[in-house]
């Protein structure tokens, strides 16, 4: 009878176990506090809440797609990440074990790449920087080392090395703009949802000096993600996204485009319960994260 009711309790705790094991936590890296990515980092933990397998915790203010890949694949913090695809491009080239592990679990929404250029440097689109750029005074405004940008420029130059001798500035936001505009620097990247604050300011504080300029080198069409897939598709910010100064009503831009992922790192979620489950919480957020931010 004792033995019996050793046998039971045995059993009861090991369903005990299983039954109230805690949930998987997903430490999600995003972006700046309020920006796209860490609103798509909030819907996809919202639609985690009450699953038995998965919590996401949602890390913000990591510096974008480069931070998020420092924390999740080239150090400790996160487990999954919102990033650009320039960003896992030039992870591989840079260190092509780590970029194994980073793995796309679902694209998000569409961003853009905003050109701005001085009205005074007569720059019409991107690819007029690499004629001469050093002869023409041409530059270029990236941000810090690691920034979308700074990203997206890694991977102009790696398909055409003339990129390579426009002079880079490490000026970002509304220093970039007024040393845009002033001819200072010819030209800043921003990349972005349709709708960007940082290209609204410019179009309603600095529209005077800057022109929102088109991306259409071809040579970036030979750009491939780690799966070997284009990186850029390119389409029109459509005409009246920033009506004040920098387009109008009547005039849509061509540039490259490309859409935000979600990535996991593959050797750090491991249980496939917790994988599935927190695939299907993006799954359910990524309507209301296109419907907010563009498809």
């Amino acid at each position: 009878m004792r033995t019996l009711s050793l046998l039971a309790a045995s059993s009861l705790a090991l369903f005990a176990s299983h039954a109230f094991a805690a949930p998987t936590e997903i430490k999600l890296c995003t972006g700046i506090d309020g920006g796209p990515y860490a609103e798509a980092g909030k819907m996809i933990a919202g639609m985690a809440k009450g699953d038995p397998n998965i919590s996401v915790r949602v890390v913000m203010d990591t510096g974008g797609t480069w931070g998020n890949i420092q924390r999740t694949v080239l150090g400790e913090g996160c487990d999954a990440m919102i990033g650009q695809p320039d960003g896992a491009a030039v992870l591989k080239r840079q260190n092509p074990g780590a970029a194994a592990s980073l793995k796309p679990i679902a694209d998000l929404h569409r961003e853009y790449l905003h050109a701005l250029c001085s009205k005074e440097s007569g720059v019409d689109d991107i690819g007029d920087l690499e004629s001469s750029p050093k002869a023409n005074g041409y530059s270029i405004a990236l941000g810090d080392t690691g920034s979308g940008a700074w990203l997206i420029w890694q991977n102009f130059v790696a398909q055409d090395s003339d990129y390579g001798e426009v002079p880079v500035k490490n000026e970002s936001g509304v220093i970039a703009l007024a040393s845009v505009a002033a001819n200072e620097t010819t030209c800043v990247l921003q990349p972005a949802a349709l709708g960007n604050s940082l290209v609204r300011q410019a179009d309603e504080q600095f529209g005077d000096g800057l022109a929102l300029v088109g991306v259409n080198d071809r040579d970036f069409d030979n750009a491939t993600d780690p799966q070997g897939k284009p990186l850029y598709t390119y389409s029109k910010i459509p005409s009246g996204t920033y009506a004040k100064s920098l387009q109008g009503w009547f005039s849509g831009k061509s540039t490259v485009t490309w859409l935000a992922k979600v990535y996991v790192n593959s050797d750090r979620i491991t249980d496939q319960k917790a994988l599935a489950a927190f695939i299907t919480a993006v799954a359910r957020a990524k309507p209301a994260i296109q419907a907010q931010y563009g498809k």
